[in-house]
């Protein structure tokens, strides 16, 4: 008898939590208008038949088995709100704002204005953006892409959405609530008010700086924010960064080599196509944050105008002074002129925000983000670091000098349209953060000023539920020929649906096993939170004919356990493999520390990845999945201290094994048996091996002291850098320490796969004796004995 993987589940039926209850008296959807006008059909045409079909979701929500509940009740904990966003009635919001009155008013501005509104369903509080003139197709459009990106972004540093209404020729924009408002209402308050403190900036800056790296090179579609300034940057309660109006937003595609091929007969799975920037006309932005290339007649904004934007805002935080100021002398006026002439003349530390007390800050860290935000915003595009650099320089991945600044009496001053021939740039080179950086298309521009039609408005894809008639039609009847794999709790099916849409269905196992039906209604609350451009994207779901079915986009590369165990399939080159385990990195460090909860997988496994057609990963497989509040990141689990262990034998790390407890260790730990698995060509188990276990081989070579290539697949033929190699076992074996404790963070496993060697040296923890190793994994080594004694294979 062969057995592929031993799967462990609890035998108790689980519960659904009372925030999955949450949320059961939201007001229904609006009613379509009766009035006549063509922009307001165009409107509720765009609103009420494609929104509101595909998040029905959400606001009707359904019971497909006692106990199990589906639809709008996220999760909302201490951390903040991750519900999904959804229709508000126009009545709900009216209410909520007292009529809209002016003493609920939060700002003001080009767009309209923003009301604070306690919501009568739930008495929760949040922002209520409204739209001036919706009759303006350009304010129509700032609207649509505003809602566009908010609707499809996950981040903890980015603002919240909560939905949205369409009344009447008024646009409204529903956002969490933050308390603290924005940062220049207290970067610049008055002088009697005390400053904002250095820790508090510093954390604003860092947070700001990871919010663009996953806007830039985080998600499958670029985002160019194009509006990134200090009144745009929200702060929650906490004081935590949250960058919010994304009116401006456009959108560019990667570059080609890592873009996925599209299968035959399928269509994007976004519709983008009236946001990219072919299709912008105008500059966007705000003097004193416009990159100089902006005012040049054929520019495209790319990333490295948000990041000039953003070096603008560090030396604001830094200074405490506005980006313009007409209060101060002809050649002080823009900031960024001043700060300049003081880095040429040897002064830059006199820039520093006279507010701040003495000694509540080193004037190594001051000089530094001085520093930081001159690099920024240097005048060159090319010149200007990468965010990917910025987060990890902030975070202290990246440590030692800077890149030195050029002369800025040799370059323009920054409302210069001219670029001088004699400027000193800084290159490109000094920005690596891996081999192989992010490297991004510009697409071509056109004459600005130009006109166009109007265009309707954009779908807008969410998840939403799909009848059993229409999977059946996907799936072929559930037909062996579209079979892709075995997956948790059920197997997979490939099909196309709605004719463009390339996706796979899971079809659950057990259908009446109540516990299976909890983890179903697990699966679809967490991954429909989440959004990562290697995570795998929830398309939909159906409970039909006691059925449970889930549908996600197919990444069509397949499985990765089929693509490194199976031999008909042809071997991973070793850059694929190094890429797929530094992607793979990117996905669960988003999930541990840069989304509003902290997500515990409790699954990652080589069959829990899928591969795009250019071997690009995405982790998927979310049932399994806990998510924590911040202030339960040591691993508290919501259900008690201790619990089940749930997941595949193998990956499981020994004290979560015994604990049931969801850390972020555990994951780690789990992450490290993959890596092991990409480079040997191994399973985690292997029980027609003597060690069955290949996290016992990784402790047999990191004792025996021999070279990393004996733990290197056989099937790449010697082929691979040898350096990397060592990396990767090195990891591999840190990542799956008996100890918690000793085990490297996902941060700091994302910088040693940036080439971080020094990391690797810090955190590779104390090496484990034979002894102590086999104690502390007695429990995994009886399960091996038993199941050979079995005849398991």
């Amino acid at each position: 008898m062969r057995l592929e993987r031993l799967c462990c589940i609890p035998t108790a039926p689980a519960v659904a939590d009372e925030d999955d209850r949450a949320g059961e008296n939201d007001a229904a959807p609006p009613k379509k208008s009766t009035k006549s006008r063509r922009r307001r059909l165009t409107l509720h045409c765009f609103l009420c038949r494609r929104i509101r079909r595909s998040l029905s979701s959400h606001s009707d929500r359904f019971h497909d088995a006692p106990g199990t509940t589906l639809g709008n009740g996220g999760r909302k904990d201490g951390a903040g709100s991750c519900r999904t966003p959804r229709i508000f009635t126009y009545a709900e919001l009216y209410i909520g704002t007292r009529g809209f009155s002016k003493t609920e008013l939060l700002g003001s501005g080009g767009f309209g204005r923003v009301y604070r509104a306690a919501l009568p369903s739930d008495g929760s509080v949040v922002a209520v953006k409204c739209i001036a003139g919706s009759s303006d197709h350009g304010l129509e459009k700032s609207f649509a892409a505003e809602l566009v990106a908010v609707a499809q972004l996950r981040h903890r540093n980015l603002v919240p959405l909560r939905g949205w209404c369409i009344h009447d020729r008024q646009l409204l924009l529903v956002y969490e609530y933050m308390p603290n408002r924005s940062l220049d209402r207290l970067l610049f308050a008055a002088p009697a008010v005390l400053p904002l403190g250095w820790e508090r900036r510093r954390k604003i800056i860092f947070g700001l700086a990871a919010a663009l790296f996953y806007l830039h090179e985080q998600l499958d579609t670029q985002i160019i924010h194009r509006d990134v300034k200090a009144s745009n940057v929200m702060l929650d309660s906490g004081y935590n960064a949250r960058l919010g109006d994304f009116g401006l937003a456009r959108w560019i595609e990667h570059s080609e080599a890592s873009l996925p091929a599209a299968p035959a007969g399928s269509k994007p799975a976004n519709n983008y196509d009236q946001f990219r920037i072919t299709e912008t006309s105008r500059i966007g932005g705000t003097i004193g944050y416009i990159p100089p290339e902006s005012f040049q007649r054929l520019a495209a904004a790319t990333a490295k105008s948000d990041v000039f934007s953003f070096g603008v805002v560090i030396l604001e935080v830094a200074t405490g002074r506005r980006a313009v100021n007409l209060a101060y002398p002809d050649d002080k006026i823009f900031m960024l002129d001043w700060v300049r002439q003081l880095a040429d003349d040897g002064e830059l530390l006199t820039a520093g925000d006279k507010r701040l007390p003495a000694g509540s800050y080193l004037l190594a860290e001051m000089q530094r983000l001085l520093h930081l935000g001159l690099l920024c915003s240097l005048h060159e595009p090319q010149s200007r670091p990468t965010t990917k650099w910025v987060t990890e320089t902030l975070a202290g991945d990246i440590t030692g000098d800077l890149p030195a600044l050029p002369s800025f009496r040799s370059q323009p001053v920054y409302f210069s349209l001219s670029s001088s021939s004699g400027s000193t740039t800084v290159t490109s080179s000094l920005y690596l953060t891996a081999a192989g950086t992010t490297k991004f298309l510009t697409a071509e521009n056109e004459i600005a000023g130009s006109q166009r039609d109007a265009t309707p408005f954009p779908t807008v894809d969410t998840p939403r539920e799909i009848s059993y008639k229409e999977i059946v039609g996907i799936t072929n009847n559930f037909s062996k020929t579209r079979t892709v794999a075995e997956l948790d709790f059920g197997t997979g099916y490939q099909g196309l649906m709605e004719n463009r849409f390339h996706v796979l269905v899971k079809r659950m196992g057990w259908k009446t096993c109540p516990a299976l039906r909890a983890r179903f209604s697990d699966e679809l609350n967490n991954i429909s939170h989440l959004r990562h451009r290697h995570l795998v994207q929830l398309r939909g779901w159906c409970t039909d004919h006691g059925e449970m079915l889930v549908v996600y986009d197919y990444p069509s590369g397949g499985v990765l356990s089929r693509r490194l165990f199976d031999l008909h399939h042809a071997a991973l080159s070793w850059r694929q493999r190094y890429r797929i385990v530094k992607s793979l990195a990117s996905a669960v460090l988003y999930l541990h520390e840069e989304w509003d909860e902290q997500v515990i997988h409790r699954n990652i496994t080589s069959s829990a990845v899928f591969l795009d057609p250019d071997m690009s990963p995405r982790l998927g497989c979310f049932a399994l999945a806990e998510f924590l509040s911040r202030s339960d990141r040591g691993g508290c689990d919501r259900r008690g201290a201790k619990s089940p262990a749930r997941g595949i034998f193998g990956y499981m790390s020994p004290e979560y094994m015994e604990s049931g407890r969801a850390t972020a260790a555990a994951d780690v730990y789990s992450f490290g048996v993959v890596v092991l698995e990409i480079l040997s060509g191994r399973a985690a188990v292997d029980l027609r091996r003597l060690d069955a276990l290949l996290v016992g081989k990784a402790r047999a070579w990191e004792a025996s002291g021999r070279p990393a290539v004996v733990m290197a697949d056989g099937r790449m033929g010697g082929r691979f850098e040898g350096k990397e190699m060592e990396r990767l076992v090195r990891l591999g074996a840190a990542c799956t320490r008996s100890e918690a404790g000793d085990r490297p963070t996902m941060r700091q496993i994302a910088s040693i796969l940036d080439g971080n060697d020094e990391a690797l040296m810090k955190t590779g923890g104390r090496r484990e004796g034979k002894g102590e190793w086999e104690a502390k994994n007695n429990p995994a080594r009886d399960m091996v004995r038993r199941m050979k004694a079995l005849g398991i294979q």
